[in-house]
């Protein structure tokens, strides 16, 4: 809630007519923290934010000229001020999407007890409101914007609510101009989606309804490929079960990784490109089979996907055209993609040990705790129940003491180099090339496995690994 001293201060500038309309009613009936506030005036909205932004030390900036949207940045948050969609605020409720955004109260009463008692509401929001139900305001909201095809899911997985069947049917009927929207606003609400801790929810109901065939092509090829081993919805099923259980592992994180529980949450809360690393993991694991449809084969009488991780993190660099994803969010969903079996096989190998485990948080770098919990949540899908419970697959267990490694250990399996590549190429007489790199890879994987601990021991242990790799380096293919 804004101060009253600063809603003073709004309500001066505002002028009368003005009112508060749309998510913070909503917020504010269901006690939802807002930090943001959107007011209709009736006249120019422009001058307006002006006024506010002079009287708060603010800054305005118009958010959508065409449609006369001004947004005003303040130490307490943001105000949206925009000039009525119609002639009346009767006309601008109207054109609103949903019945609990289509609410309005007017800026004079809302600092006051009785607020409710002013709430503008024609379409039933209230109502809506108390069922946990998203309804649309018109048949045509998604026509006059199809982004709003997406926001609906987003909206609904935000607040815990429930897609009317009004609002399911409507959805189905134009499911095809989801794909009109420009990439950015779809990358918006699909990481919005992503950070609500109800994604999967949302993804099924975007199956259902045939919105995600429509702004996801990969969908169809996954529905059809592998049905007989996965069952109806084929590798996408899959797909979309690998999200809930993320979401369940991240509910439970305190279950699964006691003494680093904490951390892990605060690694997925981190803000990555604007979204929580948990958001960027629910996309990888929407993206992580997508290889699977071109890579099915059968061999020996078993279905096969040699290579198919590979295949997939190419296929996420078209993707990113659609979804208009930041250089860093298409690096690193090709990255998860590509590595999401490296955990299981290194599961595979009960002998694999820290230097192994080095490799792997080496390669993967700010990206290994989130390859980590995408990888266990493939990896249980594939589980029973009974299974599930247990907790005692191998790449369960190998999670486990991963995660354990990193957050109590981790000098263990990242320490602090003992040598540079100057330092190197000083102690043996060496001058620049390709060999520096891998004597430095000889130098730390030595530390790791406790070959050596000091710099003396670690230019003796490359000098006498010296010759063995200058060979190699050497010998013709």
């Amino acid at each position: 809630m804004f101060p009253s001293a600063f809603l003073a201060l709004v309500e001066k500038a505002m002028g009368p007519g003005a009112h508060v309309v749309g998510g913070a009613v909503r917020d504010r009936l269901i006690n939802r923290d807002t930090y943001d506030l959107d007011i209709s005036v009736p006249g120019d909205a422009a001058t307006a934010a002006d006024r506010l932004a002079a009287a708060t030390g603010g800054r305005a900036f118009p958010l959508h000229a065409e449609l006369g949207i001004l947004r005003v940045v303040t130490d307490h948050g943001n105000v949206d001020v925009a000039r009525y969609q119609g002639r009346t605020l009767e006309d601008d409720i109207d054109r609103r999407d949903f019945s609990l955004n289509a609410l309005a109260v007017p800026l004079a009463a809302w600092r006051g007890k009785a607020w409710r008692k002013t709430i503008v509401d024609r379409h039933g929001g209230l109502t809506d409101i108390k069922r946990g139900t998203l309804s649309p305001v018109s048949k045509k909201v998604f026509v006059e914007d199809p982004l709003r095809l997406l926001r609906a899911f987003r909206i609904a997985a935000e607040l815990g609510f429930t897609l009317s069947p009004a609002a399911l049917a409507l959805i189905r009927k134009h499911r095809a101009l989801a794909r009109k929207p420009a990439g950015e606003r779809m990358r918006e609400e699909m990481l919005k989606t992503f950070s609500t801790p109800r994604a999967y929810p949302a993804l099924v109901l975007m199956d259902k309804t045939g919105v995600l065939d429509v702004i996801f092509p990969n969908a169809k090829p996954l529905r059809k490929t592998a049905p007989r081993y996965y069952g109806k919805g084929g590798v996408l099923k899959h797909t979309l079960d690998s999200v809930k259980l993320f979401e369940d592992i991240e509910a439970n994180l305190t279950s699964w990784f006691p003494r680093a529980a904490g951390k892990i949450r605060a690694y997925l809360a981190a803000p990555s490109t604007g979204y929580s690393m948990s958001a960027h993991c629910k996309w990888a694991l929407l993206l992580h089979d997508i290889g699977k449809p071109k890579t099915a084969k059968m061999i020996d009488g078993r279905l096969r996907f040699f290579e198919h991780e590979h295949v997939g993190a190419e296929m996420v660099e078209k993707l990113s055209t659609i979804f208009r994803w930041s250089s860093d969010e298409q690096t690193r969903y090709a990255r998860l993609v590509r590595n999401h079996m490296r955990p299981g096989n290194l599961a595979m190998h009960p002998e694999a040990g820290d230097k192994a485990f080095h490799r792997f948080f080496r390669d993967l770098g700010g990206d290994a705790v989130a390859m980590l919990l995408v990888s266990l949540a493939d990896h249980l899908t594939y589980l029973t129940p009974r299974q599930l419970k247990s907790r005692s697959s191998a790449h369960e267990l190998t999670t486990i003491k991963m995660m354990s490694r990193f957050y109590s250990q981790k000098s263990r399996i990242l320490p602090e180099r003992l040598l540079n590549g100057n330092d190197i190429m000083k102690a043996l007489s060496l001058k620049p090339s390709p060999l520096i790199g891998k004597l430095l890879t000889e130098s730390i994987e030595a530390q790791v496995e406790g070959k050596v601990r000091t710099r003396l021991e670690a230019i003796a242990h490359l000098r006498s690994i010296l010759p063995a790799l200058e060979a190699a380096m050497t010998k013709k293919p």
